[in-house]
């Protein structure tokens, strides 16, 4: 039987294949980590109930299922919105800093933490966006432009508590230039967040969930450093856990 197969199976069948592993291979990286997985798993729960209920015969849930799966395409496009337009504009995109050499990104980070540590010491707090590949002038709006070559000095002064700008965040555009500051970050809408993490960790979470950027946060309260990255947000007491953490994101953008 398997000779069979493999004696009808032709070329395109085989292009089909390879075709369409990359593509799911693709979706599942796209989704590992995000809120599509758990909304995903909701979905599956009520497709189960859907089944359950036609078999126990309980015409008021089956009622109710097969009216919501008629909408169900317009659903998916409701709630997969967000993650629709980042998978689309993240498609074939791999580098932080894309028009950086990867010496040059090296050193952007490095100093960018030294910076982080400078201002944790300080109990000083910081919310640091370093753009990746999507653009990120949607939220440059009511920001203040600065468009200024990247150094420490520049970094730490604009955090500098008092200071106009120090409230918002600054972002550190593809061309290593510290692009805005004071900008507004969207907040993220997890209920799972730790109760002791503030706004600026939820607006680091919550533009690590709209976009592809690597975002640094310093707690005023503690001085603990924390990193989001594609709605995930690594923080530990210890500052050289995320630094690592940093390093070996750095690797996987530059394999």
């Amino acid at each position: 039987m398997i000779v069979d197969f493999l004696y009808r199976l032709k070329w395109q069948d085989l292009v089909d294949i390879i075709i369409l592993s990359m593509i799911i291979y693709r979706i599942i990286l796209m989704l590992q980590g995000t809120r599509t997985v758990q909304i995903l798993a909701g979905l599956l729960v009520l497709i189960i109930a859907f089944y359950f209920s036609s078999f126990l015969q309980l015409d008021g849930v089956s009622w109710v299922l097969t009216n919501l799966f008629n909408s169900l395409v317009i659903a998916i496009i409701v709630l997969f919105q967000a993650d629709f337009r980042n998978a689309l504009a993240r498609m074939g995109s791999k580098t932080l800093f894309r028009e950086a050499k990867t010496t040059d990104a090296q050193n952007i980070l490095e100093l960018v933490f030294s910076v982080c540590q400078h201002l944790s010491k300080s109990r000083v707090g910081a919310l640091i966006v370093l753009e990746n590949e999507m653009g990120l002038k949607d939220y440059y709006t009511s920001a203040t432009k600065i468009s200024g070559d990247f150094s420490p000095q520049l970094l730490a002064a604009i955090f500098t508590p008092n200071a106009p700008l120090h409230d918002g965040a600054v972002i550190i555009n593809r061309q290593q230039k510290i692009a805005y500051a004071g900008c507004i970050l969207p907040l993220s809408a997890r209920i799972d967040f730790a109760q002791n993490m503030g706004t600026r960790h939820r607006a680091a979470l919550g533009l690590s969930e709209e976009s592809d950027a690597v975002v640094l946060v310093v707690s005023e309260e503690t001085g603990q450093i924390s990193l989001a990255f594609k709605g995930e947000l690594f923080y530990q007491p210890d500052a050289s856990f995320v630094k690592e953490r940093l390093k070996e994101l750095l690797k996987k953008l530059y394999p």
